[in-house]
């Protein structure tokens, strides 16, 4: 992201500016709301007030959400409620045709490596709130993102992040950049930190 500047109801608007990498996620230490906001703008939910949004050398700032490569996981999750985790998971797949059977695959191996087998045919409100985060990890990096973006969930309800993140072995070619939106307990060991500016 380069100078990126967003709007925060109730407050004035924050700025940050960082490259992550594939090696070790970034943490961008904001409060909650600073972070949802910068979150979202991220991930294309929201306009930034100025700045760019950045996949790799693609200025995608303004991209719809689907165009821009980035997976995005929500503090609590955000599943569809009307669906199950297995309907989840694929929901944002179904339009990839040519890639189907691949991702299909992707998405067997992501089902197993977090645990969610015994849960895939229950909805969201069936399940708790550390499989509701698993689900929309699952459902977010299962199209093979250049970019990941989470909200820091609470690690009361969730565990850890980097135990969660750890979960998953994406090949080395699909290894999203990360960048983690909270404070400075969202940071996982060894992940840089960068502090959001009013």
């Amino acid at each position: 992201m380069r100078e990126l500047v967003v709007a925060v109801p109730g407050e004035v608007p924050a700025a940050v500016s960082f490259f992550a990498g594939e090696a070790d996620p970034v943490v961008v230490i904001a409060g909650a709301e600073v972070a949802t906001a910068l979150a979202r703008t991220v991930a294309g939910l929201a306009p930034p007030v100025s700045g760019q949004v950045l996949v790799g050398d693609r200025d995608v700032t303004a991209l719809p959400p689907g165009a821009r490569q980035i997976g995005y996981v929500p503090r609590g999750g955000a599943l569809l409620p009307h669906l199950t985790v297995r309907q989840n998971i694929e929901y944002l797949v179904w339009r990839q045709e040519s890639v189907h059977e691949i991702v299909r695959g992707w998405a067997s191996t992501l089902i197993y490596q977090l645990e969610l087998g015994p849960v895939l045919e229950q909805r969201p409100h069936e399940i708790t709130a550390q499989q509701r985060m698993r689900g929309a990890l699952a459902r977010a990096v299962v199209s093979m993102p250049e970019a990941l973006v989470l909200e820091r969930p609470d690690p009361a309800v969730c565990g850890p992040l980097d135990d969660l993140l750890a979960r998953i072995e994406l090949p080395v070619f699909a290894a999203p950049a990360t960048a983690i939106f909270g404070d400075r307990q969202a940071a996982p060991e060894g992940a840089r930190t960068v502090a959001v500016t009013p």
